[in-house]
């Protein structure tokens, strides 16, 4: 994922690692669309309506495990 975001979210300017703050490195609605439809591009569809939220967004590494999470449950 941090690759992903590093080529298709963020400028090439920001140093983006799995402990990059999302907002503060400028994550907006926009972003987080690209990165859903890339998750269900990559996993298949995910239910994520109710998974994603500012704990999730706080950095790249909860936003994977948000994403693990989702896939998990999913495969129940």
């Amino acid at each position: 994922m941090v690759g992903f975001l590093r080529r298709e979210v963020f400028a090439p300017e920001i140093a983006v690692t799995a402990e990059t703050d999302l907002i503060a490195a400028g994550f907006d609605s926009m972003s987080l669309v690209r990165v859903l439809v890339f998750v269900e591009q990559t996993y298949r569809p995910l239910d994520s309506r109710s998974e994603i939220n500012s704990d999730s967004l706080r950095d790249i590494r909860a936003l994977a495990a948000t994403v693990l999470l989702l896939i998990q449950q999913r495969e129940r």
